[in-house]
């Protein structure tokens, strides 16, 4: 009977042992580090911590697919592929006709040295607009007071009366100078714009250039010549006189002027010249228009003078030097 009874116990006893044993090792780190000892031990999983690793992984992936269900569609694998296709129909060669096959791909073409050659200004001009610019300096340094008189009595009655009776400016150095720089830089502008409208003569280079110039000088020269002996043969040589000083002040004051230009006109690119060259004509018609009304307000005032001979006058020896001017050069 007592036999019995501690049989049935002992049996118990193991069974608890075995149960909790069990659950420790379910509940054992996943590495184990022996005190006395640097080397770790990875025990091997049990079946309870093996089946809900599984369980967690297939939840997990039975989710994954659900959201790829709903969201995404699976690829149709007999769909056309339009950039295979492509490829194929390239580089295909049907019936072996490698001549058809060659012409599909474009030859390769040599753009070298290609396209609009762009226009360069000559070098030698900014040169020689240097140095007119400092014939200017010179001029400004060692004769500021007859410049300043110079300027001054193209605009003002008052200092053209006090020149007109000294009558002694258009005799000096500063006179010879302001011609000589007037005739220059009409020169360089005229220059300028034949090279523009890429116009060709008999002569190029520096040497167009000085003839240029020397002919607008030999231009105005002659005028005021023709205005000296029609003065003389009419006996209005006071009269003439005064319109001579207007036009010296006149060609002096549009020489200052076109300076500046001629520097813009040749250091910016070609596409500008169009607007320095209508600048240009508004300065000299502005100019000139205000010599007119100023030496036309002069005359008719002070001496009984024909409307119509002064109409006539205009006409020759004025419009016309400069309309023959425009046709011999082919503006």
């Amino acid at each position: 009977m007592y036999r019995k009874i501690f049989v049935l116990i002992g049996f118990l006893c193991l069974t608890v042992l075995g149960v909790s044993a069990q659950t420790d090792s379910a509940t054992l780190p996943a590495a184990v580090t022996k005190p006395d000892s640097t080397v770790t031990v990875a025990p091997r999983p049990d079946s309870a911590a093996l089946a809900r690793w599984k369980f967690r992984r297939d939840s997990l992936k039975a989710i994954g697919d659900s959201l790829s269900m709903v969201w995404i569609k699976p690829l149709n694998p007999n769909r056309p592929d339009q950039f295979i296709d492509s490829l194929i129909n390239l580089y295909l060669v049907k019936d072996l006709d490698f001549n058809a096959w060659a012409h599909k791909f474009t030859k390769k073409v040599n753009h070298d040295n290609e396209g609009k050659v762009r226009r360069k200004g000559e070098t030698w001009i900014l040169g020689f607009i240097i140095l007119l610019l400092l014939l200017f300096a010179l001029i400004k340094k060692y004769f500021s007071k007859e410049l300043e008189i110079i300027i001054e009595a193209f605009y003002s009655k008052r200092v053209l009366t006090q020149v007109n009776k000294e009558d002694n400016l258009f005799n000096s150095w500063p006179f010879l100078f302001l011609y000589i720089l007037f005739g220059f830089t009409i020169g360089v502008f005229l220059y300028l714009c034949g090279k523009f409208y890429q116009l060709t003569y008999e002569y190029d280079g520096i040497q167009w250039l000085f003839v240029l110039s020397v002919l607008v000088i030999s231009l105005f020269t002659l005028k005021i010549i023709a205005l000296r002996l029609l003065g003389f043969v009419f006996g209005i040589q006071k009269m003439v006189r005064e319109y001579v000083s207007v036009l010296y002040l006149a060609y002096f004051n549009v020489a200052i002027l076109f300076l500046p230009v001629i520097v813009a006109f040749a250091l910016t690119p070609s596409r500008y010249a169009q607007i320095y060259i209508y600048l240009s004509l508004i300065i000299v018609a502005a100019m000139f228009a205000f010599q007119f009304f100023r030496a036309g307000a002069t005359i008719l005032s002070g001496y009984k003078f024909s409307k119509v001979y002064l109409f006539l006058y205009l006409c020759a020896l004025e419009f016309c030097p400069f309309l023959l001017l425009i046709k011999a050069l082919r503006y």
